[in-house]
């Protein structure tokens, strides 16, 4: 089971009851243009702890569960939540500024940091449209350091996501791959 510090219980503060949200099953294979996933939509009245559970526990060996940045209102539209997955071991002070240097303001700072295990992950609660989306992954990939040296972001997941049309990131620690369930970090701590 999860606890307080996993992003559902980010993600679960801001969305509401009537849209839709997606997650999907899948099994990581490193290197690979392929992103084969079962992909799962649940209303936001049954987006809860239970569901959760049961997913996870509906999980096969290999497979992990991800969380989708797309949501779909009961009107019809749809937005995304800004996701970043980092490359880099460390959210230090330059990692911040690089990000502060790139990334909209109404972004970061509504953004929640996660260890993932092996490096961090990224959630805002800032919506943004599909044109926005676009706009934001482009930037991402600019604060990485010319010449590739230092990778903050992991540009390989942009382009995955890019090519899929929406962001996704893991929420379980099922496959053995990871060192852990994503759990939630606190940014100031990380710039000392």
């Amino acid at each position: 089971m999860i606890n307080d510090d996993h992003p559902y219980f980010f993600i679960n503060s801001f969305l509401d009851n009537e849209s839709t949200y997606s997650l999907s099953k899948y099994i990581y294979l490193p290197d690979s243009l392929s992103d084969e996933r079962i992909t799962h939509q649940v209303d936001g009245l049954n987006f809860n702890l239970e569901y959760l559970a049961n997913t996870l526990k509906s999980l096969e060996k290999n497979q992990e569960l991800a969380f989708h940045s797309i949501i779909k209102t009961k009107y019809g539209k749809t937005y995304h939540i800004p996701m970043i997955d980092f490359y880099t071991e460390k959210l230090n002070i330059d990692v911040y500024y690089r990000l502060k240097n790139f990334i909209d303001y109404k972004i970061l700072s509504n953004m929640t940091f996660y260890r993932s295990g092996n490096s961090f992950h990224g959630y805002s609660s800032k919506l943004l449209t599909q044109k926005e989306w676009l706009n934001f992954m482009g930037s991402l990939l600019l604060v990485n350091p010319p010449k590739l040296t230092n990778l903050i972001i992991d540009d390989r997941w942009i382009g995955h996501r890019i090519m899929s049309g929406f962001s996704s990131l893991r929420w379980s620690n099922n496959s053995g791959i990871y060192k852990s369930i994503p759990q939630k970090t606190n940014l100031e701590l990380s710039l000392n």
